[in-house]
């Protein structure tokens, strides 16, 4: 029998490994998509640096014990909020809405927002493969 003070630790846990995940990640995105050296890379090499950057911040949190759906969850969250947080402070002739500000930026790097939450993700499990492997020697 599991007692109450048991189950709201651990989900407490899993919240706050969620937000500090997600704010990681959105500073790093919207640094990442505001930054000025992003205008002498190619978008190939841009897109395979933000894979690597994802899924070293995937394998190094998962290395301090965030949980998986902890951290995908707050990769994803943190992804989105940073691309709108981007597209909603870059320079405008008009000022636009904070929902259009999201919408823009899941209509232009969904696939992206995708991309690297499945390296973040994958890279986690297979810290934790590793991780187990190494301990059962």
């Amino acid at each position: 029998m599991v007692s109450n003070s048991v189950v709201t630790r651990i989900g407490m846990r899993w919240h706050i490994h969620a937000l500090i995940t997600a704010a990681i990640f959105a500073v790093l995105y919207k640094y990442w998509l505001t930054t000025p050296a992003l205008q002498y890379v190619s978008i190939g090499r841009w897109r395979l640096l933000a894979v690597v950057v994802a899924a070293a911040c995937g394998s190094a949190l998962s290395l301090l014990r965030v949980s998986r759906t902890a951290l995908s969850c707050g990769a994803m969250a943190g992804l989105l909020f940073g691309g709108t947080w981007a597209a909603w402070t870059f320079p405008n002739d008009v000022a636009i809405s904070l929902s259009h500000a999201f919408a823009s930026h899941l209509e232009s790097f969904w696939r992206d927002v995708l991309t690297l939450t499945f390296a973040t993700t994958l890279t986690a499990f297979l810290c934790a493969y590793v991780e187990k492997r190494v301990r059962a020697r």
